[in-house]
C-alpha cells in the first residue's frame, strides 16, 4: 500500500528482475490488477512489471469523487515508485483514457518518466461516442443512463443488493459475455463477472459519469512517445476505429488489429497481445 493522490490509498505490485526495464499496467473500469495476471506470467521474466489497483477498485481507497485528472494524479506518484528509470506504460480501456490524461495534464513529467505507451482497447474520447450504435448510446444518456448512473450512487446499497442478485442468476455473466468474442473460457468470463459485481456500484457510476465527460483534447503529448495502439477486430464497446484515430494522430504512433478480439481480447488472446507488448518493449532504445 501506498499513499495515493488527495489521501486515496494505492495497492501496488511489482514483480520480475528488479534491474529490468519496468512495465506499468493501468486496467479498465470494474476491475483491478488481477485482471493482468496472464500479462504478469508471460511478461515479468523479461520486464520488471508493475500493477495497481485503481482508487475505489480491488483493494485501493478513494478518499473522494472519481476523475480521470485524479487517476492521472494518482499514476504519476505509481511512476515515482517504479524507480528512476523512464518506464513504458500499459493501459486497457479508462486505462488508457488515464495515460492520455496522464500526458496531457502532466507534460513535463510524461516527457521525462516514460519510454514508450501501449494503448489497449481504448479510446480518444467519450466512450459512448467509439461504442458500437453510438448514435443510440448518445441518445441514451441524458434520459437514461445518467440518471441510472446517479441513482446507483444515491440507493449504492440497493445497487449493491441488484449486483449480487445479478451474478446469482447468471445475467450478469450474460452481460459481460458481451465484452469477449468466441476465445473465452468460462473461468475468464467467471473472473470478470466477479470483478465487476464486487467493486462498488456508486463508484463504479461515478466512473461511468467521468467518462462520459471526457475528452483527450488537442496536443495530449502522448503522440511524442513511441506509441503501439492494440486494437480488437469485433471490440463492441471501444471499436477498433477508435484506436485508428489515436494511431493516426501520432507521429510515432502504429496501430495492430488483433484478430477476433473483442473488448477483453487481452484475456482470451493472451498470446497474441502479451507477445506484441513484449516486442514493443524490446524494440525501445535504452
Amino acid at each position: 500500500m501506498m499513499a495515493g493522490a488527495d489521501g486515496d490509498d494505492l495497492y501496488v505490485e511489482s514483480t520480475g528482475p528488479g534491474d529490468a526495464p519496468a512495465l506499468v499496467l493501468t486496467h479498465g473500469w470494474g476491475m483491478d490488477s488481477t485482471i493482468w495476471d496472464y500479462a504478469k506470467r508471460d511478461l515479468s521474466p523479461h520486464l520488471r512489471v508493475v500493477s495497481w489497483d485503481l482508487p475505489g477498485l480491488g483493494r485501493s481507497r478513494l478518499r473522494g469523487p472519481v476523475s480521470l485528472s485524479r487517476m492521472a494524479d494518482n499514476l504519476r506518484l505509481i511512476l515515482d515508485q517504479a524507480g528512476p528509470a523512464p518506464v513504458i506504460l500499459v493501459g486497457h480501456s479508462i486505462g488508457g483514457m488515464i495515460i492520455q490524461t496522464l500526458a496531457r495534464d502532466h507534460p513535463d513529467t510524461f516527457q521525462a518518466r516514460v519510454r514508450g505507451v501501449v494503448l489497449v482497447n481504448t479510446t480518444h474520447t467519450n466512450p459512448l461516442k467509439t461504442m458500437v450504435a453510438p448514435g443510440l448510446a448518445q441518445a441514451l444518456r441524458w434520459p437514461v443512463l445518467e440518471p441510472l448512473m446517479r441513482l446507483a450512487i444515491w440507493l449504492e446499497p440497493l445497487a449493491r443488493l441488484a449486483a449480487w442478485q445479478s451474478y446469482l442468476s447468471g445475467s450478469a455473466h450474460l452481460a459481460q459475455r458481451l465484452g469477449f468474442g468466441r476465445c473465452v473460457t468460462h473461468s475468464q468470463l467467471q473472473h470478470v463477472t466477479l470483478l465487476a459485481t464486487r467493486n462498488p456500484p456508486g463508484v463504479l457510476a461515478g466512473g461511468n459519469l467521468a467518462m462520459f465527460r471526457w475528452e483527450a483534447g488537442a496536443g495530449t503529448r502522448v503522440e511524442a512517445k513511441p506509441l503501439l495502439v492494440l486494437a480488437g477486430e469485433v471490440d463492441l464497446v471501444t471499436r477498433a476505429e477508435a484506436g485508428a484515430h489515436i494511431a493516426r494522430t501520432a507521429p510515432q504512433g502504429r496501430l495492430t488489429l488483433v484478430e477476433n478480439a473483442n473488448h477483453m481480447g487481452f484475456l482470451e488472446r493472451r498470446e497474441a497481445y502479451n507477445s506484441l507488448i513484449l516486442e514493443f518493449a524490446r524494440s525501445l532504445p535504452a
